[in-house]
């Protein structure tokens, strides 16, 4: 009976822990950031995260207007992480000469220029980490709205939002875009 009982809640915290990584249907953290000196407001919202041969991918929708409440200044990008396991100062970054990120947005196809890419190796944890940021103009937030499924390839990881995640992206660029364009 002991037995059971330690099996039983061991599956149930392994499921709870798998099912955080995705967003609920409807559901979208959105962290909100003020600096100052710039006085540029940035609100961001995690919506996919994977693991897979050492090699963990986080996407991200941030949008950044000029002073603390959204207006006209907005712009939206994707921020895109990767974080590789077991690397060495000689291990070859992934995503340093991928110029566009490719999203399949059923049924429109976008590429989206890749900026702001940065590398850092950090050493004690030999951890290899590389972000960049891939802007999205007003037409492709359109295209995103319509979409009823999403993929995207950057570099050579390919990834696909769940439901739950396109629903959660959809709400946010709604909900922000709606509150730039209405004041």
């Amino acid at each position: 009976m002991k037995h059971a009982y330690c099996l039983a809640l061991l599956l149930l915290t392994t499921q709870s822990a798998f099912a955080q990584n995705e967003p609920e249907a409807g559901l979208c953290r959105a962290e909100t950031k003020y600096d100052r000196a710039a006085d540029t407001t940035t609100v961001g919202c995690d919506l996919f995260e994977s693991y897979k041969d050492h090699l963990r991918l986080f996407v991200r929708i941030n949008v950044s207007f000029q002073g603390k409440e959204a207006n006209e200044t907005a712009k939206f990008s994707l921020a895109l992480s990767s974080y590789k396991g077991d690397a060495t100062r000689r291990t070859l970054p992934l995503f340093k000469d991928t110029a566009t990120l490719a999203l399949s947005a059923d049924p429109a196809q976008l590429e989206l220029p890749i900026n702001d890419y940065h590398r850092d190796f950090f050493e004690m944890n030999r951890m290899l980490a590389e972000r960049a940021r891939a802007e999205l103009g007003r037409e492709d937030l359109r295209k995103l709205l319509d979409a009823r499924s999403l993929a995207g390839k950057w570099g050579g990881a390919e990834f696909r939002f769940s439901g739950a995640a396109l629903a959660a992206l959809k709400e946010f660029i709604s909900r922000q875009a709606i509150t730039a364009d209405g004041r």
